[in-house]
């Protein structure tokens, strides 16, 4: 079903397709835990070591987007948005890592669990296969979806008053990480031109329902079954 055609910001159209997925993800117990600063650091720890691992994989898709066009401007606005990004992220990961009593080798070395494995080669063959807004439109969930987490759970930080948790917490609400957001939305609303909307919605879908599966499967810390 084409849900619109024509000019207009692509975002808005995705956003729109994903409320049903992206709220189940604002009320995962994972989240609600985490904002209220109630979760278990064993469970935190193992998401702290998936999503490390994660985020490599991310590096690698936006370094697909810089293979795939000859447009310099693109090219730049890709590296930009994948060197804040990632750099936000991977530092604060840097300073968890101590405070969690782990160390940088032994994430590296860890097993990808089946979630987190699937969810990055779903992105890695996109950004292959597809064209560049294709690559784009799968990355955008994750980075956008933390940004709402932490939007609509607002509230729960309240009587949060674990450290760790908040700091965590802090990078997605702050001014640095928003712009990254908004900046790749831009983006891609710069690039679309009217058409394929069913194609984008869902890639979108996908990579959402690999959003609420990623929480999922770190409060369950999911292991390979053989």
């Amino acid at each position: 079903m084409v849900l619109e055609m024509g000019r207009g910001r692509l975002t808005s159209i995705l956003y729109e397709s994903v409320r049903n997925i992206w709220e189940k993800i604002y009320n995962h117990p994972f989240v609600v835990e985490l904002y209220r600063g109630t979760l278990p650091l064993e469970l935190f720890k193992f998401y702290v070591i998936q999503d490390y691992n994660f985020l490599i994989g991310m590096v690698k898709a936006f370094s697909a987007i810089a293979v795939k066009t000859d447009d310099y401007v693109l090219i730049r606005k890709a590296l930009e948005i994948a060197y804040n990004g990632i750099s936000i992220e991977l530092d604060n990961y840097v300073k968890l890592l101590d405070k969690l009593g782990l160390k940088l080798e032994d994430v590296i070395k860890a097993e990808v669990s089946p979630t987190n494995y699937a969810y990055v080669n779903h992105i890695l063959i996109t950004c292959i296969n597809g064209s560049t807004i294709d690559c784009l439109v799968s990355i955008l969930p994750c980075y956008w979806s933390y940004m709402e987490i932490a939007r609509v759970n607002d509230k729960l930080v309240e009587t949060n008053r674990n450290e760790l948790y908040l700091n965590w917490i802090n990078v997605y609400r702050s001014k640095e990480y928003i712009s990254v957001v908004e900046d790749l939305k831009n983006t891609i609303d710069s690039l679309w031109s009217g058409g394929n909307v069913d194609r984008y919605v869902k890639i979108f879908r996908i990579s959402s329902i690999y959003e609420y599966m990623f929480w999922d499967m770190s409060y369950r810390c999911e292991r390979w079954s053989i």
